[in-house]
């Protein structure tokens, strides 16, 4: 079966190629590595990035993608990250064609889209990270060209797909009545490319949280929890607040640290949790009670925290009184993502959901 990937998040598709090669399907991904996240693996870019004149950006963006369409053809199966590929201009257009000049297309709900947004404002996330947003917000209420014709293109997109696939719970809220809905499909990881390290503490308790959109991942929370944790315990701890680092120097953060605090107005761990446990890390982020039973779980090693300052702190003072564990729940949380996320068995359960409507010669 030969694939298209079509763009990135965080190293998701990343590690979803690398199992679906292991399955022996014939996989290309195109994608600018998340932006300044440089995720590697990419075999061709979406379109150029990084140009400041405004006229070569309106080339790479808007014009060259049209011109370089038929490089993405004639493959059994497209996979789109997100239905909102290409700049709202040309996104139906180009998807569209991708629709046309395949088999099947079919998309992952994966991050922050129009459904998403009406679930939270209905009521039926709870919080999120709408929450206190405004600037998120406003890209679904706002008013401009731009705003509606994005809003316009997740749902001409969510429509002409042969299927929607989300990859955790909050995702699938929203989608989950479409009839082109499939059930949930967890993020896949490669542990073989991740190194696991014995969690022994060693001194003071090494916290980490990279920022990365702060009011998203409720940042300001997280900060004032690691404040009072560091008054309150100066000779046991030792609490990094740092962000906006390419992958690579991400990871060599990373693997300084005996516990990552991944963010906390999210229901579920994402790909960034992912890297974490499979480190051997202690990882305090989204598992709640939603997310588990959305994926059949009834405990996950991730230790819940929500956007409750007083919350966090009760969570990190529970590492801090359980000290001798975390070389036992490191190595759980290892064995959970070379379980649960494996990306063989994850590409296995696309490979089952995907239906050509036209397989190659």
């Amino acid at each position: 079966m030969k694939i298209l990937l079509l763009g990135e998040f965080s190293g998701f598709y990343l590690n979803l190629k690398q199992g679906l090669q292991e399955l022996g399907a014939e996989v290309t991904l195109a994608a600018n590595g998340d932006g300044w996240k440089q995720i590697p693996g990419a075999d061709m870019p979406l379109y150029r990035t990084g140009d400041t004149q405004k006229t070569k950006k309106i080339y790479y963006k808007l014009v060259k993608p049209l011109l370089e369409r038929k490089k993405l053809q004639d493959y059994d199966v497209v996979q789109l990250v997100h239905e909102n590929i290409y700049r709202p201009y040309i996104n139906s257009r180009m998807i569209k064609e991708l629709k046309r000049q395949n088999g099947s297309l079919y998309v992952n709900v994966a991050g922050n889209c129009y459904s998403l947004y009406k679930s939270w404002r209905d009521g039926k996330l709870g919080y999120y990270t709408f929450d206190n947003n405004p600037d998120k917000c406003e890209m679904y209420t706002g008013g401009g060209l731009r705003r509606e014709m994005t809003r316009r293109t997740e749902e001409y997109v969510d429509g002409i797909a042969d299927g929607i696939i989300p990859v955790m719970y909050e995702y699938a809220v929203g989608v989950r009545e479409l009839p082109n809905c499939k059930k949930t499909i967890p993020l896949p990881f490669n542990s073989d490319k991740s190194e696991y390290h014995r969690n022994r503490p060693d001194g003071k308790l090494v916290f980490y949280h990279g920022i990365l959109r702060e009011k998203d991942k409720g940042t300001d929370y997280i900060r004032q929890a690691f404040e009072i944790i560091q008054k309150k315990y100066p000779n046991d701890v030792e609490m990094i607040i740092c962000g906006n680092l390419p992958f690579q120097e991400y990871l060599e953060v990373l693997r300084k640290t005996n516990i990552l605090v991944d963010q906390c107005k999210e229901h579920c761990w994402g790909m960034n949790a992912c890297y974490g446990m499979a480190q051997g890390k202690v990882v305090l982020g989204g598992a709640s009670r939603n997310s588990l039973k959305e994926f059949g779980l009834e405990a996950s090693p991730v230790i819940h925290i929500g956007p409750n300052v007083q919350q966090i702190v009760r969570q990190i003072e529970y590492v801090l009184e359980n000290r001798n564990r975390i070389e036992e729940w490191g190595y759980e949380s290892r064995r959970f993502v070379e379980t649960f996320h494996d990306c063989k068995k994850i590409a296995q359960q696309y490979l089952n959901v995907w239906k050509p409507n036209r397989i190659r010669a």
